[in-house]
C-alpha cells in the first residue's frame, strides 16, 4: 500500500492527521498460517479461513521444507534444483489449500501461499514473520505425545521466542463462528494486557470474558468491588469468573474445565518467565500443556514487563 502525503496549511493539517491516522488504522492483518501438509496442519488453516469471513485480512499459507540434493550433484547444479523444489513445493501448497477451501465451501479471500527451503521449521517461521511485519502466526497442535510438536517444531519454543502473538490451533478443532474471547489474566500489567486483547476481540467484533485464577495465600481480595470497579473502567468486558485455585491442584485442568463451561471461540494467554507461583501458572510451559489438552483455541501474546 502507497500513501502521498501533500503538505497544506496549519487550518488543515489536523483534518489530514487524523485522516492518515484513520487510514493507518484500516490496513489489513496480516496471519502467516503454516502447515507441513499434515491432517493435522489442517485444523490451523480452517481456523484461519473461518477467521476470514468474519474480518478482513490477509493469511499467507506458509510451508517449510529441507530441500534434497544428492551428494554427487555438480556445486553449480545445487541452486537450480534447489530452486525448483521450492517451485515444486510451491505448487502443492496451492493446490492443498484449493482443496481445503473446496471442501469448506468457501470463496478464497485475500491470501498468497509462501515456501522457505530451511532444515529448521521453528526458525523458518520466527523470522519469516518478523521480518514480513505479520500481525499474527497461526499454528496447529497435534495433541499430547512423547513429541510434542506443531508442524515440526516445539510449541513451546515458538510461543516463547515469537515477538509475533500466536494463534495454536488444536487438531480437534472443528469450524465454528468465533463469537467469544476469554482473556486468562494474573491481573499483572492488566490495563496494557486487556488493551492488546481487545484489539483482537474489536477486530472481529467479539465479546470479551476475564477469568482471575487466585491462590487462598494471596492477600485477602474484595472480588465483588474488583468486579464492579473492572465493568466500570472496562466497557467491553461481558463477564467476569473468579476461580479460587489450589497449588496442589492442577492448573491446567481447573482452566480447562472453566473453559468447557464458557465455551470461549478463543483463550488469550500472555506468557512470561518469571519465578513466582503465579508466574509459573502462566508460564510458556502452561501454556503449551493447555494446547494438549483443550479443544479451544489459544492466542498468545508474549508478555512485557
Amino acid at each position: 500500500m502507497t500513501f502521498i502525503i501533500f503538505y497544506a496549511d496549519s487550518d488543515h493539517f489536523s483534518m489530514m492527521i487524523g485522516a492518515l491516522t484513520f487510514i493507518l488504522n484500516i490496513v489489513m492483518k496480516k496471519i502467516l498460517v503454516t502447515t507441513d501438509f499434515s491432517t493435522h496442519s489442517k485444523a490451523g488453516l480452517r481456523f484461519a479461513m473461518q477467521l476470514a469471513t468474519q474480518t478482513e485480512v490477509e493469511l499467507v499459507f506458509f510451508h517449510c521444507f529441507q530441500a534434497l540434493i544428492p551428494t554427487s550433484v555438480h556445486r553449480q547444479r545445487i541452486e537450480n534444483m534447489r530452486q525448483g523444489q521450492i517451485l515444486e513445493q510451491l505448487e502443492n501448497l496451492e493446490k492443498f489449500v484449493l482443496r481445503l477451501y473446496r471442501s469448506m465451501n468457501l470463496t478464497p479471500v485475500t491470501y498468497r501461499c509462501a515456501v522457505i527451503e530451511d532444515f529448521s521449521p521453528e526458525n523458518a517461521i520466527l523470522e519469516y514473520a518478523r521480518r514480513n511485519a505479520f500481525n499474527y502466526i497461526c499454528i496447529s497442535t497435534r495433541g499430547a505425545g512423547k513429541m510434542r510438536s506443531i508442524i515440526g517444531t516445539n510449541t513451546g519454543n515458538v510461543m516463547l521466542k515469537s515477538s509475533v502473538p500466536v494463534l495454536a490451533i488444536p487438531h480437534t478443532y472443528r469450524v465454528r463462528p468465533i463469537i467469544k474471547v476469554l482473556y486468562a489474566s494474573d491481573l499483572k500489567n492488566l490495563d496494557k494486557e486487556i488493551s492488546v486483547a481487545s484489539v483482537f476481540a474489536n477486530d472481529l467484533e467479539l465479546t470479551m470474558d476475564l477469568a482471575y485464577f487466585y491462590h487462598p495465600a494471596e492477600i485477602k481480595l474484595d472480588l465483588e468491588m474488583m468486579a464492579e470497579m473492572w465493568r466500570k473502567k472496562y466497557k467491553h468486558l461481558n463477564q467476569i469468573y473468579f476461580e479460587q485455585f489450589q497449588l496442589e491442584e492442577g492448573f491446567i485442568g481447573k482452566l480447562d474445565k472453566l473453559t468447557k463451561k464458557v465455551k470461549p471461540s478463543v483463550v488469550v494467554f500472555f506468557t512470561h518467565s518469571n519465578l513466582t507461583w503465579f508466574d509459573k501458572l502462566f508460564s510458556a510451559s502452561k501454556s503449551e500443556a493447555f494446547s494438549f489438552i483443550t479443544k479451544v483455541p489459544m492466542l498468545v501474546f508474549r508478555k512485557t514487563k
